[in-house]
């Protein structure tokens, strides 16, 4: 019983597309470059090593150069904002940004 529920779970889980971070909790800190708000929500591209990602959480104040620190909930490809009439090609959704 318990391994067909573990099982279910399982498949539920890659149906739905939850990335393994999010489970794990992966965090992230880096500096702010760009930001903007709409809808409700916070945008911001964070540098992290070297390397830029864009984020999206709900509504904070940030500005360009904050330093942020957020954990991956879920990443989505080629999605598209119609709030800014905007497509990113990759953009990792979280519970929030906060301000290190």
């Amino acid at each position: 019983m318990i391994a067909k529920l573990v099982k279910l779970v399982a498949a539920a889980t890659l149906a739905l597309g939850v990335s393994s971070a999010w489970a794990q909790g992966v965090m992230h800190e880096g500096e702010v470059v760009e930001t903007m708000n709409s809808g409700g929500y916070t945008y911001v591209q964070i540098k992290e090593d070297g390397k830029t990602f864009w984020a999206a959480g709900p509504q904070v104040e940030v500005t360009k150069g904050d330093k942020v620190v957020v954990m991956e909930q879920m990443w989505m490809n080629d999605f598209t904002s119609k709030t800014l009439n905007r497509t990113f090609d990759e953009l990792l959704f979280v519970g929030k940004i906060e301000k290190k």
